[in-house]
């Protein structure tokens, strides 16, 4: 087994059948859906396509461990459950991953509005800070080396794994896209939450992300 891609997922029936229908089904390629606090069909939908782990509680740094330590991939890819991969992203990854271990993709919107491909276009620009885009991936030993994700944050998780990872090699961003939903930005305005992001990576606050669904 090559590559482990790591599905976190609370309450995502609209979105997550459309993610796992965009992974190649090869037999080097393992899926994970960890479905914690899910109260919808979301397990039911995941099961016809991925192994499934439950998860009582919603935490989204605790599903992505759970999924990567009942891995069997060398390369971890850890998936958004409505981010959808393209036709080269795992082999972008992997040749990524000669020269780095942990890195992101850049990304694309899944709307045609020409607003949406500005935002995203703009966000392809600060991922070096380093930002993630709905996407990370790793080597499995570096995530053995840094424990995986802080448990204790409810928030920039991504990042403080990322931060962690670099002390072990280079961050990369793959040559290849992956396809960002919109419902955040359809769903509060596309000003006032790329607003709050960019305040949120200067000076970050305790305040919570609300779920979109």
């Amino acid at each position: 087994m090559k590559f482990s891609i790591i599905i976190p997922a609370y309450n995502e029936e609209k979105y997550i059948e459309n993610t796992l229908k965009s992974i190649p089904k090869r037999d080097n390629i393992e899926i994970i859906t960890v479905c914690n606090g899910c109260t919808d069909n979301t397990e039911k939908i995941a099961s016809k396509y991925s192994e499934i782990i439950l998860q009582k509680e919603k935490q989204v740094s605790k599903a992505r461990n759970i999924g990567a330590i009942s891995s069997k991939g060398s390369i971890i890819i850890f998936l958004d459950a409505d981010t959808l991969l393209t036709q080269n992203t795992l082999k972008e990854i992997e040749l990524s991953l000669k020269n780095s271990v942990i890195g992101t993709c850049k990304v694309k919107p899944d709307s045609q509005k020409l607003k949406y491909k500005i935002a995203m276009s703009f966000k392809n620009l600060l991922l070096w800070l380093p930002w993630t885009s709905g996407i990370i991936y790793c080597t499995k030993d570096v995530f053995k080396k840094t424990n995986g994700f802080n448990e204790n944050l409810t928030k920039k998780e991504d990042k403080d794994f990322v931060r962690r990872a670099k002390h072990y090699g280079k961050f990369s961003i793959a040559n290849t896209y992956i396809i960002n939903s919109m419902r955040r930005f359809e769903s509060r305005g596309i000003f006032k939450t790329a607003f709050f992001w960019i305040k949120e990576t200067i000076k970050p606050t305790k305040k919570e992300y609300d779920s979109v669904r």
